[in-house]
């Protein structure tokens, strides 16, 4: 008689439980790689982004300025520094390799026709914005206050997408509250607006980018490679996606915001960076979807990956480019 060779049922499903313990076994590993290269990416982006603000000062000889507040967005005819209503990524686009995005709009006077060019620019993502960890490049719905911008009006609430970023620049360690929105025309913001009846108050920070800010690189007396610049900002990842977080519902272009502004602390507070968490949304804080660490751009340009286990204290001095921690140490409007 002929005899068959086969796998009786028992050896089969020995085989398939084995591959089983295998998967389960290399998925981690393959997990961890792919996350591994995605927070390269990251680190590379905000390298890139970190010697666009470096060269942005060497022209300008001031770093990016933070923009008016969250009322507006980068206007391509108001030039760079305190007359610039849009925030610091605006001012770097042209640092970034995105000139043409940041001279989407110059010299037309016409509002209408302006604004049809803007709605365009601030619907066009940049890649290096986005960490790869957390969301895809796209654009996202604007959710919250109504309108985007003064300067934008027809971004409606609802009805407008717009680009987002995961990465906020370092305005400090001191009066982390809302600066306000800027002031309420573009003729009052020329004019130099400080303090006004709006409640947009130009309030002391020792940071490098912030509400109207010029700051130089002899400005940083805490020495470069030890001021935060730029660097990931926290998010709920519940609102990656639909913009209903208070520090992500705007665009990446708005002026000083909790969107695109972060703090190490606030007087004697101190912001402890996180990694993202369901149902968790700080305004002004630093962190991350990656775990165990984030990444924190430099004054030097160099990019750190910083534990969310940092000493307190050491990494609120980050924050401070001239060695305040107190508002009591500085009185009156920023004027270095």
């Amino acid at each position: 008689m002929r005899r068959r060779t086969a796998f009786t049922l028992v050896e089969l499903l020995v085989v398939i439980a084995i591959i089983g313990i295998l998967v389960a076994l290399l998925l981690p590993a393959i997990q961890a790689a792919r996350e591994a290269a995605r927070r390269s990416q990251c680190i590379n982006q905000l390298k890139q982004i970190s010697l666009g603000a470096l060269n942005h000062e060497l022209t300008h000889k001031y770093l990016p300025t933070g923009g008016w507040g969250w009322r507006w967005i980068g206007h391509p005819n108001q030039g760079f520094g305190k007359e610039q209503p849009g925030g610091w990524a605006y001012s770097l686009l042209p640092f970034i390799e995105e000139q043409n995005l940041r001279d989407a709009g110059a010299g037309i006077t016409n509002a209408a026709e302006l604004e049809t060019i803007m709605m365009s620019m601030v619907g066009t993502p940049v890649p290096i914005f986005y960490c790869p960890s957390r969301r895809s490049v796209l654009t996202y719905p604007l959710s919250q206050h109504g309108y985007l911008a003064n300067n934008l009006a027809t971004c409606i609430e609802g009805q407008c997408q717009v680009s987002r970023g995961d990465y906020a620049a370092n305005s400090g360690n001191i009066n982390a509250d809302d600066p306000g929105g800027g002031p309420g025309s573009l003729n009052y913001g020329n004019y130099d607006f400080r303090f006004d009846n709006q409640g947009d108050i130009q309030r002391p920070q020792n940071g490098v980018i912030f509400q109207r800010s010029e700051i130089r690189m002899s400005q940083i007396v805490d020495g470069t490679s030890k001021t935060a610049l730029i660097g990931e900002k926290l998010l709920d990842p519940d609102r990656y996606i639909d913009g209903r977080s208070d520090n992500d519902d705007q665009s990446i272009y708005t002026g000083h915001d909790f969107d695109t502004n972060g703090y190490t602390g606030w007087d004697f507070r101190i912001f402890q960076p996180q990694q993202d968490q369901p149902g968790i949304t700080l305004r002004y804080y630093f962190g991350s979807a990656h775990p165990s660490v984030f990444q924190m751009a430099l004054c030097d340009g160099s990019v750190t990956s910083i534990s969310y286990d940092i000493d307190g204290l050491a990494y609120k001095a980050l924050g401070s480019r001239d060695q305040s921690t107190d508002i009591n140490e500085r009185r009156g409007p920023s004027r270095d």
